[in-house]
This record gives C-alpha cells, structure tokens and sequence, in this order.
C-alpha cells in the first residue's frame, strides 16, 4: 500500500486508485426518531434529505463549537455519520448521551464498510462493475450501499457497501487499481477545501470558521439544535472573523494539525492562524488547509512556525466562501 509520500504530485495519481479508509469510522443512527433526533443535534436540514441523499453537518456543543465535521449519509433503514476516527472517542459519548430520550440506536457502524475510489477510471469502473447510472448522480442509491461523487480535485468517489460486497469490491480492485493509504483522501480533502476535525480540534472552531456555510453544511432555517444560538450570531451580528484557506508551498516535513501558521508583516513573523490539516507530496510540495483571519490577505507570505524554513503561499478555494 502506497503512502501520499510515494505520490509526487497530483497530476501523476494512477488512472485507477484504491483507498481503503483504514483512519475513517461509519457512525449509524437508527430507530424510528433518528429524522427528529438528529434535527436536534446537527447544523444541516434532516428533514430535507430523502434516502440516497447526502450532506456535511457539524454536530457542536452548546457552545457553538464542533465536535466534528460529519458527512450524512440517509440510507432506507439508517443515517450513517462518516468521520476520521480519532475524533469518534470525543464526539460519539456526545451524541449518545442525548440519544437516551429518544428511540434511537447510536453506535459504530458494523454492517456496512467505506471504501475511496479514484483516478480518471474510477467512473468508469463504477459503471461496468456496480452501477452505470450511479457515475451520473451526486449521489446514488443502491440495493447494498451508496455511491458518493466527491468533490474537487479528481474525479473521485465514496463507496459504501455492506461488508460481503465491499469485501468483493477490494479484492478485484487490488487486481486492477494502485492502492493507496488514505493519506491521499486527506490531500484530495484538503483540495478540496473540506476540513473534517481530528481529536485534536474537536470543539475548537465554530463551523463558520470552517467554511461550513459555503458547503450547504448549515440550515440558517431549520429551527433550534444545539449551539445554534452561537452559529446564528456568527451570521447575523459578524461574530465570526475567520474562516478556512488553503495554503501551498514547499517544506522539509509534512505540517501537523494544531501547528501554528504565521504571517510576514514588515520583515516579521506573527502568528496568525491554525493548522486543521496538511499534506506532503514526494516532491517536498505541501498542501495546508489552516483557520486564518477572514481578511488574509491573498499576496502574503507564510509559514509553519514549527517546520523551519517552510514557505507558504494564498491558493484559491474551489468555492465562494459566503457571508456568515
């Protein structure tokens, strides 16, 4: 199995790509209030999503701050939660402990397995061996499982299927596909512009801050859940001075989440921002998606404070970041 290290750059990604999610968990919600019950719990519209449909959705706390960044996935029988599994030991005893009033089920998923899929023949593997009509959705519904396009960079998807036909699934692809760790899902993420919270920043950032508005991952209509009196003051009053931004450029190592990155103002470096997530290529090139002051400027200069003589420059997103 390849590591994103061996990769030395995005534009030499294998036509077909195999990621096995190892560092990701499934998180299922079932019973029969699991609609109201997460209503109460998540930034996003439950109540919009038919089965087969998808969404990013912060759960926080009362405080307004994320214990994780979730991708939800409705399924006919359950809502399965799709996040990195060291924050699962903070967030899961959060969401548990109010699921206790309602009837529903809250636990690890252990029926269904996710697999990444990517490469310029993923979609075309897709519609040979599981479903043509799945490469034409956004997401798409099958009799085991569900098919998610993913966004930007490459045309890459989330697979989940229950486990005898993931098991399958593997085996095959490991006879056509390169297989790569999901350190590479990590850098597609980061390209992406989709911050998703480790351990290490569950219940720091306010889901503003992480662009979630500008990703249809926070319903401003739904009514009450929890911390959403501090999410709606971020848009309403402008509580919130800062947001998510992608920053590029070349160092010795690869950035950690929670390093802090500084800016150069006159000939001196202040710290200015977090690192919620990076990546090396083979090449030295690094990729940060870091929290920063919504007024960075795009022709500053920074750098990694604990990576010395890195370097690091504005790369656009590939969306609008909207107002709060």
């Amino acid at each position: 199995m390849l590591k994103l290290s061996q990769l030395k750059n995005i534009s030499h990604l294998p036509e077909l790509v195999l990621c096995p999610l190892d560092s990701w968990d499934l998180i299922r919600v079932s019973g029969e209030d699991r609609i109201t019950f997460l209503q109460g719990q998540l930034t996003c519209d439950l109540t919009s999503l038919k089965p087969g449909q998808q969404t990013l959705a912060a759960q926080c706390n009362p405080q307004g701050k994320a214990w994780s960044i979730l991708r939800v996935i409705v399924l006919e029988d359950r809502i399965l939660l799709t996040q990195p599994s060291s924050v699962t030991e903070k967030q899961l005893p959060e969401l548990q402990k109010y699921g206790t009033f309602s009837k529903v089920e809250i636990t690890r998923e252990t029926e269904y397995q996710a697999i990444g899929l990517a490469g310029c023949k993923s979609a075309e593997y897709i519609a040979d061996n599981i479903d043509p009509a799945a490469v034409h959705e956004q997401s798409h519904l099958l009799e085991n499982g569900i098919i998610i396009k993913q966004p930007y960079p490459s045309l890459r998807y989330l697979i989940i299927l229950k486990n005898h036909q993931a098991s399958e699934l593997v085996a095959d692809l490991k006879d056509r596909a390169t297989v790569f760790d999901d350190s590479l899902w990590n850098a597609m993420n980061i390209a992406a512009g989709i911050a998703f919270i480790v351990k290490d920043t569950s219940a720091l950032f306010v889901p503003q801050m992480l662009n979630l508005q500008a990703l249809d991952g926070i319903s401003f209509t739904k009514g009450c859940y929890i911390g959403q009196e501090t999410i709606a003051r971020a848009k309403y009053r402008g509580a919130n001075k800062r947001a998510l931004f992608i920053l590029t450029g070349r160092a010795s190592e690869a950035p950690k989440v929670g390093d802090n990155v500084q800016v150069l103002l006159n000939n001196n470096w202040k710290r200015v921002g977090t690192v919620v997530s990076g990546c090396q290529y083979g090449d030295k090139h690094i990729e940060v998606l870091a929290v920063l002051p919504k007024e960075s400027g795009s022709d500053a200069v920074y750098q990694i404070q604990e990576i010395e003589g890195s370097t690091l420059y504005y790369a656009p997103l590939p969306y609008s970041i909207t107002e709060d």
